[in-house]
């Protein structure tokens, strides 16, 4: 048995408001800082992408930043950091 339809064979179904899913990847977009000079808490603000589209945002602390690269993955070495211009943005 089918498991995996397009969407022209599930459509009708979407009209009758019967729930669908579907997988797509996106890219995430993560702006980070520390919170205060005293403390190691680290807010992320996560920007869901698909293209040019902004499909949805979370923002969300984490301990330190170790904990940080550990759920998305990062190696302490790994160049992939950019430095945003927030000249224009109040702080």
């Amino acid at each position: 048995m089918k498991t995996v339809y397009s969407y022209q064979e599930i459509g009708e179904l979407i009209n009758q408001g019967q729930p669908v899913a579907f997988t797509r990847q996106l890219e995430v977009r993560v702006t980070a800082r520390r919170n205060s000079p005293e403390s190691d808490t680290i807010t992320a603000l996560i920007r869901f992408c698909h293209e040019d589209y902004l499909l949805g945002e979370v923002e969300n602390e984490y301990a330190t930043i170790a904990i940080l690269l550990k759920v998305f993955a990062i190696g302490e070495l790994e160049d992939i950091w950019q430095v945003p211009d927030c000249s224009g943005i109040e702080r």
